[in-house]
């Protein structure tokens, strides 16, 4: 029987993100790509939930619960989200190395995360419009801007993103109109679900991530090299 391979992705305050293989489980390029996504959303996760708790002055921990790599009609089913509405946090990065985030959260859960901003950004849970547009692209900016970084660090590429931006609508109808709004020929969709912490408080939330073909095999590339040392 063939010896089979796990990979762990670590973080190092001065060497960044090292890549180990144990020998336990099959390695191949698909699994490899899964195991490097799921530690790559980990460790984005852990840094924007240290940027969020400065922000808010309060703990607050982001765990990612599950993974799935579908296409992306198969999304709204797998999220639970087939005509529910939702806020989305969307930002896109150009070029051939492309990446398109959107940051999902239902509505009752995008409230629970925004009355704990609003408390602690604004002093008050009773905000006007423009400030709650405010305390949701911030959020978006934290954790979008977090997950790039680690996929950064790991290629070694200089990932500059556009500011970020966001919409409210029904979750079929905003991923329907940011496909072909951008026209996007992606074969697959990165979910990524995760949980936001905060005390007792606790909300779902999900990333959406849309590799280009460059970017995608250049992480493959990367984990290939770490591998062989």
């Amino acid at each position: 029987m063939k010896k089979k391979n796990k990979i762990e992705v670590q973080t190092d305050s001065e060497k960044g993100i090292k890549l180990t293989v144990k020998p336990e489980f099959k390695l191949d390029e698909e699994a490899m790509e899964i195991d490097i996504l799921r530690e790559i959303g980990s460790i984005g996760a852990g840094s924007a939930a240290t940027a969020l708790s400065e922000l808010t002055q309060q703990k607050i921990s982001i765990d990612v619960l599950d993974l799935h790599i579908v296409p992306p009609i198969q999304a709204p089913d797998l999220l639970g989200l087939n005509d529910m509405p939702t806020t989305v946090v969307y930002e896109r990065l150009p070029g051939d190395a492309s990446c398109d985030i959107l940051l999902v959260f239902q509505m009752d859960e995008m409230r629970k995360l925004l009355s704990i901003m609003m408390q602690t950004c604004f002093g008050s849970v009773e905000v006007d419009e423009a400030m709650e547009t405010t305390a949701v692209e911030e959020l978006g900016n934290i954790v979008l801007g977090a997950f790039l970084s680690a996929i950064s660090n790991f290629t070694g590429l200089v990932l500059v993103p556009v500011p970020p931006k966001h919409v409210t609508d029904m979750f079929d109808a905003i991923l329907d109109g940011f496909l072909a709004k951008l026209c996007l020929q992606r074969k697959d969709a990165v979910l990524f679900k995760t949980r936001f912490k905060c005390g007792e408080k606790i909300a779902q939330g999900m990333l959406i991530v849309f590799l280009s073909e460059k970017l995608q095999n250049l992480l493959v590339q990367k984990g290939k090299e770490w591998m062989n040392g």
